[in-house]
């Protein structure tokens, strides 16, 4: 109880603090807490538009902000949002780099209410980067972390590398087209729609994926926790190890063989072009079109062939029709 009472004293003082503040600026102004001591927060809002020329390789490292890539006239670069969140552009040579600026949560008080300020512009702030139609980086470096309720959306992009690592973000790829790919990712949501990855490796970390369209070719996917969803894809050779999650592959024809390894998940695989199968679960209930068998046992069809969806799962069912 005498915590209690010592608590709402501290919280009190806290409050009469803030309240004088405010009639001090005789206006309603937010305030922020910047290492324990009270501030006027900086609420301005910015529009950068930058334009340029001979472009080939792209750098971004930025946090709080959703980044639209989209097929255009001219090289650009426009930023709406948060004057504190405001990123940095600078061309050297045929480069271009964006750079963001750092982060930090800050308590805000408006005379009535406190709220984090990093949760609200997380969701505001916009970046749209256009690149000429037909174009074609040489590489292309993204990376977003801590930016919580972002976004990274892609349509008609193209690049022979790509690096990228995101982090409690959403990215949609569309009509991409990505070559030497190395993907790393925590927390997030990625869809890719009519996207082609070849040569490249994904390692993502409780993170669902989804594919519709597209292919893959010579790709490793490796997931620590996620759902796996592969629709309509073009499947030439890769492997995909998930450590707990459930895996969906449908309307999808593979060459050159393709792995599926799951720890813990159930694994559901139908209409597949392939020449064989091999199929196990150690604990759990398989089925191979007709056949049915269960813990550890396995089932084969033509399994001698080069060509061979061969799954397995540890702790889970699998079904293939």
């Amino acid at each position: 109880m005498k915590k209690t009472i010592i608590s709402g004293f501290i919280i009190s003082i806290i409050g009469a603090i803030l309240l004088a503040i405010g009639l001090g600026l005789k206006g309603n102004k937010s305030i922020v807490f910047e290492d324990l001591k009270p501030v006027i927060a900086d609420s301005t809002k910015v529009t950068q538009a930058h334009t340029y020329k001979d472009i080939n390789k792209l750098d971004i490292d930025v946090k709080d902000v959703n980044v639209e890539f989209r097929e255009g006239k001219n090289y650009s670069v426009r930023y709406e949002g948060a004057k504190s969140s405001s990123p940095t552009v600078k061309k050297s040579g045929n480069q271009l780099q964006i750079k963001g600026r750092l982060s930090s949560h800050s308590i805000r008080f408006n005379g009535m209410s406190m709220y984090d300020d990093y949760y609200r512009n997380s969701d505001r702030n916009k970046m749209i980067i256009t690149l000429p139609k037909d174009s074609k980086l040489d590489e292309l470096n993204l990376k977003l972390s801590d930016s919580l309720l972002s976004q990274v959306n892609m349509t008609g992009i193209e690049a022979d590398q790509v690096k990228a690592s995101i982090h409690d973000t959403k990215l949609d790829l569309r009509d991409a087209n990505f070559g030497n790919v190395e993907l790393s990712a925590g927390d997030s949501d990625i869809s890719m729609t009519n996207t082609v990855l070849s040569n490249g490796k994904l390692d993502l970390n409780d993170t669902d994926v989804r594919l519709d369209g597209g292919s893959l070719m010579q790709v490793a996917m490796n997931i620590t926790e996620g759902d796996v969803d592969y629709n309509n894809l073009s499947i030439q050779g890769g492997n995909l190890r998930n450590n707990d999650g459930d895996i969906k592959m449908s309307n999808t024809q593979i060459q050159g063989g393709y792995k599926i390894d799951d720890t813990d998940g159930d694994i559901l695989v139908s209409r597949v072009t392939v020449d064989g199968y091999r199929v196990q679960s150690n604990d759990g209930d398989v089925r191979l079109f007709e056949q049915t068998t269960s813990n550890g046992n396995v089932l084969e069809k033509n399994s001698n062939s080069d060509n061979v969806l061969d799954i397995i799962s540890n702790d889970g069912d699998i079904t293939v029709n």
